[in-house]
């Protein structure tokens, strides 16, 4: 499999891991929704070894706040100035999605994580 083949899967997967996540969230399925979190862990890190971030980075334009704000927490230390506003859009949504966004927000803020 070429790298560029192997770079677009990845990041597919990461978008729908990003979903399945969010769904488990909505359901309160703990153990569903950490399963996702692994994927999304070992998507990110092979296209950071792939050398496949900058392709990922387009789906914080993706009109699913779901992708756009996982996208935007998993790669804050990337693309920071890009991830916060991402995340400052999602954050005025309503419900979860915009509490979630608003709590990501905050804890960069605060230097919780790297800068």
């Amino acid at each position: 499999m070429q790298q560029h083949e192997k770079v677009t899967k990845l990041v597919g997967w990461f978008a729908k891991a990003a979903v399945r996540h969010a769904e488990a969230l909505e359901v309160m399925a703990e153990d569903l929704a950490a399963a996702e979190v692994a994927d999304l862990t070992r998507y990110y890190r092979a296209l950071q070894r792939e050398g496949g971030v900058a392709e990922l980075l387009r789906l914080l334009e993706d009109p699913d706040p779901v992708v756009a704000g996982m996208v935007a927490v998993y790669a804050m230390g990337e693309a920071p100035e890009r991830c916060v506003a991402t995340l400052t859009v999602i954050a005025r949504e309503p419900g979860l999605m915009g509490f979630r966004a608003q709590a990501a927000l905050e804890r960069w803020e605060s230097g919780e994580w790297e800068k």
